[in-house]
């Protein structure tokens, strides 16, 4: 598995494992968009763990000649629980640990999180993808990539469960854009209004966000992620204190 890990000069304050959305991770230019969030959050005392997904960048192309959403979901998981584990041990039992992603990556954090919630400071999603995937494919082998007018795709029941788990322990903080396809409020209505605490979604209007493709998006995005994970280090810091 290939991941960088951007360290802070000073004492660790949290620890973060970052997932991006799926694609060639970009590392120089003006897609290093997660290259340069991971340092600024170093600079505030965050250690930071990015990882490449199998068949991108240098993880290793596992399982090849496989395929399908559900699969290849299920690898990443797998993967990216290994090197949560990894950056755990190399950190103390009392810093905060938290996860954060876009788009499938976003999934994939609070899986991750939901696996073991008390032990987790808060997860960070941005325009994070909750369809259920089973449903997606059976639509996919049928040939009906669309869906009826007004009809709301199912979240992943996984995902409910996994973010109900979280939110009694830990914040649940989630960015969309106004204009992007967003499964978050199914999300809050299959939560219900018994949730111990409140999944908080930001919206920057007038946008979409799924893409992160232009600069002012991504400072507007990297600005939002690095106050609400600062705010998650400076709570604990208080607390020990």
């Amino acid at each position: 598995m290939g991941g960088i890990v951007s360290e802070p000069e000073g004492g660790v304050e949290a620890a973060m494992l970052l997932l991006g959305g799926h694609g060639r991770p970009a590392r120089s230019g003006v897609n290093s968009f997660w290259a340069r969030t991971s340092r600024r959050l170093a600079r505030e005392g965050v250690l930071v763990l990015r990882i490449d997904y199998s068949r991108e960048g240098e993880t290793l192309p596992i399982g090849e000649g496989k395929g399908g959403l559900r699969w290849k979901h299920d690898l990443d998981l797998s993967l990216s629980a290994q090197a949560a584990a990894w950056l755990r041990e190399r950190v103390d039992d009392d810093t905060p640990f938290v996860f954060a992603g876009v788009c499938a990556g976003a999934r994939l954090a609070i899986e991750l999180a939901g696996r073991d919630p008390r032990l987790v400071a808060g997860a960070f999603l941005v325009v994070p993808y909750l369809k259920d995937l089973a449903t997606i494919e059976r639509r996919l082998e049928a040939g009906d990539a669309g869906v009826d007018a007004g009809t709301v795709d199912p979240v992943d029941p996984l995902v409910v469960e996994c973010a109900r788990r979280v939110l009694l322990h830990a914040p649940v903080w989630a960015l969309v854009g106004e204009r992007d396809d967003s499964e978050l409020p199914e999300l809050q209505r299959c939560l219900g209004p018994n949730a111990h605490r409140e999944l908080e979604v930001e919206v920057v209007l007038d946008a979409a966000l799924h893409l992160l493709d232009q600069p002012g998006l991504q400072s507007e995005v990297g600005d939002r992620l690095v106050t609400r994970i600062a705010r998650i280090s400076t709570r604990a810091n208080l607390r020990a204190r």
